[in-house]
This record gives C-alpha cells, sequence and structure tokens, in this order.
C-alpha cells in the first residue's frame, strides 16, 4: 500500500501563492544554452523527487539554496506539495521524461511524473551551483470527457458594473433554445472566471458541463482582480453581490435564454451570498450553494487554517505563524475592535462588518425561490458537519433540497484523504455527478 503521505490531498494556500507562478518568474529571460551543465540540474531535480516520493522531505529540503530554505524549501511545504498529486493520482511510479529551459540565473528542469492514476507536470527550478530555487505544480487544464464541446457556443462579454468593467463569457447550449440560465458566483479572494489554479478550472467544468447539458451559463472575472477595490468599500455586497446582479441582467438578455428560469450558483462565500442575490433580484428562479459556508467566516477561516497546520507530519513554519497572527486577529473580529479599513483575516474591517450585518439563514428562509446545497465530504474548508447540517436546520420548513458528494473536496472534484491545498493546482475536474444532479435539478424547476 503505497505511503499515506502519497495519497492524500494538498493544494496552493494563500500562505505560499502559486509555487508554479514563481517558477516562471524565475525564467523570465530564457534560453537554450547558458553555460551551466543541463547534466547537473537535470541530476539534482531527478534526487530531488527521488526524496520526495521516499518521503525524505527534510533530504529535499536541504537541497535548496540557503535563501530559499525556510520558504519554499521548507519540509513541511514539500511534504503538503507532493501530497497534492498523490492524492489526485494515487502512489508514485517513475518520472517519465524531463525537458529544461535555461535562463539568466537559473535552469528549470521540467518533469513528467507518473502515478498510478496518471501522469502530472512538476517543475524545478535549480541554480549554477545545482542547488533548488523553487518547485512547483505545473499541469495544464484538460476539459472533463463529460463536455461536448461541438454542443457549446461561447462568446465573450463584458458587465459594466459600477467603477469597471468585468470580463465574463456565456456558454450555451449550441442547438438550444429558451433555455434556463445560470450565473456562477465565486468564493472569497481575487478569482478569475474560470477560477483557474494551474490544472483546474472549476467554473469552466461548471459552466461547459451545464451548456452540454441544456443549460446556459454566464462566468465573469469577480471585481478582484478585475478592478480596484478601497479597504473601506471592500463588503459583501461590494465584491461579491452587486456584480451578480449586473451578470444576471446580462443573461437574461441573451439570446435563446428563457428570462425566467435563471439560477444564480454560488461556490463558497458565493454560496453564502447567494440568497442575498436572490432576495435584491427578487425574480429568480432557483438559488444554489456549492460548499457555502454557514459558520460565523471568521470562524471558519480559522479552522482551515487550524487544518493547514496540522495535516501531514512536518510543521510547516510559515504556516504556524500565520496560525498564531490570525488567532490574535481572530478575538478582535469576534469583539469588532477595529476599523473598516484594517486588515484582520486577510480582509479589510468593512468586509467583516458585512458579513456581521447579513442574516444569511433569515434572507435564505424567506425568498421565494427553491433552494438546492450540495457539499463534498472531503472538503476542509467547509463542511457536512458544521455547514451543510446548519443549513438543513434552519431551513427545515422552506423548500430546500441538500446533496452530498463522497470523496470530493471544496472544487468538487474527487481524491484521497486528507484534504489539502496544493492538489487544487494538480490536473483535475469537477466530478461529473455534481454536474449531471444540477442540470437535472435546474430542469426541474
Amino acid at each position: 500500500m503505497a505511503p499515506r503521505r502519497r495519497t492524500v490531498l494538498a493544494a496552493v494556500s494563500t500562505a505560499t501563492a502559486s509555487a508554479a507562478a514563481g517558477c516562471a518568474d524565475l525564467l523570465a529571460d530564457t534560453t537554450e544554452e547558458d553555460g551551466s551543465d543541463p547534466e547537473t540540474a537535470r541530476d539534482a531535480a531527478t534526487a530531488f523527487v527521488e526524496d520526495l516520493a521516499n518521503d525524505r522531505f527534510d533530504a529535499a529540503s536541504e537541497r535548496f539554496v540557503a535563501a530559499e530554505r525556510n520558504r519554499r524549501g521548507d519540509p513541511g511545504r514539500l511534504e503538503r506539495f507532493w501530497m497534492g498529486y498523490g492524492s489526485v493520482s494515487g502512489g508514485f511510479e517513475e518520472i517519465v521524461e524531463t525537458t529544461e529551459k535555461s535562463g539568466t540565473n537559473a535552469t528549470a528542469i521540467d518533469a513528467t511524473l507518473s502515478f498510478a492514476r496518471g501522469e502530472h507536470d512538476c517543475r524545478v527550478v535549480v541554480d549554477g551551483q545545482s542547488r533548488l530555487v523553487d518547485c512547483g505544480v505545473t499541469d495544464e487544464y484538460e476539459r472533463p470527457s463529460y463536455v461536448d464541446s461541438s454542443a457549446v457556443a461561447t462568446e465573450d462579454v463584458s458587465l459594466a458594473v459600477e467603477g469597471c468593467s468585468l470580463p465574463g463569457t456565456v456558454a450555451t447550449p449550441a442547438d438550444g433554445g429558451d433555455v434556463p440560465g445560470v450565473v456562477l458566483v465565486h468564493d472569497s479572494g481575487p478569482v478569475t472566471r474560470d477560477t483557474a489554479r494551474g490544472g483546474t478550472q472549476a467554473f469552466t467544468d461548471l459552466a461547459e458541463g451545464l451548456a452540454t447539458r441544456g443549460v446556459a451559463t454566464l462566468r465573469y472575472d469577480k471585481r478582484l482582480p478585475a478592478c480596484d477595490v478601497s479597504p473601506g468599500e471592500y463588503t459583501l455586497d461590494r465584491v461579491t453581490v452587486d456584480d451578480a446582479l449586473v451578470a444576471i441582467e446580462e443573461l437574461r438578455a441573451t439570446e435563446g435564454v428563457d428570462p425566467d428560469r435563471i439560477v444564480v450558483v454560488g461556490h463558497g462565500l458565493g454560496g453564502r451570498a447567494a440568497p442575498r442575490i436572490a432576495a435584491r433580484d427578487g425574480d429568480l428562479a432557483g438559488v444554489v450553494g456549492l460548499a457555502a459556508p454557514a459558520r460565523p467566516f471568521h470562524e471558519l477561516t480559522l479552522e482551515q487554517l487550524e487544518h493547514k497546520v496540522s495535516v501531514g507530519d512536518h510543521e510547516w513554519a510559515d504556516l504556524v505563524t500565520v496560525y498564531e497572527t490570525w488567532t490574535d486577529e481572530i478575538e478582535r473580529v469576534r469583539s469588532g475592535a477595529y476599523e473598516p479599513t484594517e486588515t484582520l483575516l486577510g480582509k479589510p474591517g468593512a468586509f467583516w462588518d458585512s458579513l456581521a450585518a447579513y442574516d444569511h439563514f433569515g434572507t435564505a428562509a424567506e425568498i421565494d425561490a427553491p433552494r438546492y446545497f450540495l457539499q463534498g465530504t472531503r472538503d476542509f474548508q467547509v463542511s457536512v458537519a458544521d455547514d451543510l447540517e446548519r443549513w438543513r436546520t434552519e431551513l427545515d420548513d422552506a423548500d430546500a433540497t441538500f446533496e452530498t458528494y463522497d470523496e470530493l473536496d471544496h472544487l468538487f472534484m474527487p481524491g484521497e484523504e486528507p484534504s489539502v491545498e496544493f492538489a487544487y493546482a494538480v490536473r483535475n475536474n469537477v466530478a461529473e455527478d455534481v454536474v449531471g444532479d444540477l442540470a437535472d435539478w435546474i430542469d426541474g424547476l
């Protein structure tokens, strides 16, 4: 049986940003040859992967240049990085092939790695003395088999929201007319229309999967990173609700879409905001929450970080530092002892004020539209016990349906326990059952 650390889920955390992007930055000026020995760089990268495959994370860390050993080369980070591959594709088998790119200050070795359930890509950046500088997941996205590209027509649109414009994409059934429509609403943080994270694009899967099944969709870049938002204006309405309402009107006006059958589908924070979006619109046909948080959001944020700190056998110093800082900040969020422009738990005080003023349970109970809540059992950010069941209890007398999915994570993608963030960058797709259940529920409205 493969070691546990090879069969668990990991992903790119807020504390580390994108390892793959870091690799690309280090090789901005690339040439075929720069005088470094490609065999030496290749050997260093191969030895590094072998250390990871044999759970020698301390040894792998020692291969990093001293300046990066406590950051990108932290044993705890490397352990979670390796977990990401194993959680999606099982035990490691071999290095299939390697290629190289030489830059002014470093050489990148791109390795194709074979696992029990598929192949994935990894980039290892090595300096001129065969010391590692960085490593990252470099998988490219692939459309799932349940998407029929020939059955989907796409069109780029621009949403004229207050203060700026947001690029978006409408996907419609190629041969359909008078079809229902879905507006996809993002989770917290800066997110693009595809929710691209390395080798995954959850909103692309949902949008094109639903369009294949006869449901039009509109997805768009979130206000962040598309537009500037001052800390004092960073509220739930400003960064989520207001723009979703503009998107709904855009989809209503789209040719071939039935304006009376528009559904909002919110993921994460977007799922929590979905009842507010419906209440303000007043005429939606349905409301869907995908992994919608029910707990106080600051409590949820801290528990997510507790999971990131505790998973794996090696401590990750950067995460521990963030955890200690956020433990103090959460007490201030609870007590309201902060200014609207002050950043706490990674968000301005105005955001925490806006959440505190929003009764998501009461709003969801009062809207005149069917509600549908979906939750994966492997999601460490939002859970069945602490979130989905609270929605179920609060909406006991309402027109609400609840669904759980075994072995799916926060992105509704399959994997193995335990769940951590690096896996969000490892090539994977939203489970077909989720897309099918959503399409069927919408068709029945």
